[in-house]
C-alpha cells in the first residue's frame, strides 16, 4: 500500500445500480494510485436517516459492495449510539472523502473537523452521473413494485 491515496466513500448501497458503480469508479480515480474504502451505512443509519429498513440488510449491503471492482475494503458504519462518521474518519485517516452529489455531509464541515484534528483531508463532491436508466434504489423499488401490480 506504499505511497496510495487512501479515498474513503460512504452510502448505503441497498440496491446496487449503474449510478452506485459510476460513483465509486469516480471516487477511485480521484488518485491514479488509490486504495478505495467504502463505509456501509448499518441498518438503524438507514431507518433513521431514510424512515426506512433497507431491502438488504447490513451484512448482505457489505457483501455486496465488497465484491465490487473499484472497491478495495468495505466496512460497516458506526452503530448510531456507538459513534459517527468522524469516529470512522479519525480511524481511516484519509486523504481524501468523496460525497455524493446529493449525500447531506458538509464539505465544510468535514474540512474544519480535520484540521481541528490535524488531518490533511481533501472533500470532494462528485457530481450527479447522467445515464439512461435507474439512477437511484429509490427508483429501482418503485420499478419493482410497478412491475409486480
Amino acid at each position: 500500500m506504499a505511497n496510495k491515496k487512501r479515498i474513503v466513500v460512504g452510502g448505503t448501497f441497498d440496491i446496487i445500480h449503474l449510478g452506485h458503480i459510476k460513483f465509486l469508479w469516480a471516487a477511485k480515480r480521484l488518485s491514479k494510485n488509490s486504495e478505495l474504502i467504502v463505509i456501509v451505512a448499518r441498518d438503524s443509519t438507514v431507518h433513521k436517516l431514510k424512515n426506512r429498513q433497507p431491502i438488504f440488510n447490513e451484512q448482505e449491503r457489505l457483501e455486496l459492495v465488497q465484491n465490487l471492482k473499484p472497491v478495495d475494503r468495505a466496512i460497516l458504519g458506526k452503530k448510531i449510539n456507538d459513534g459517527t462518521i468522524f469516529d470512522i474518519l479519525l480511524e481511516l485517516r484519509p486523504d481524501i472523502v468523496a460525497l455524493g452529489f446529493d449525500q447531506v455531509f458538509s464539505e465544510e464541515e468535514i474540512l474544519k473537523w480535520s484540521r481541528k484534528k490535524g488531518l490533511n483531508i481533501k472533500v470532494v463532491r462528485l457530481p450527479k452521473f447522467e445515464f439512461k436508466g435507474i439512477k437511484s434504489s429509490s427508483e429501482a423499488r418503485e420499478k419493482i413494485s410497478m412491475m409486480s401490480r
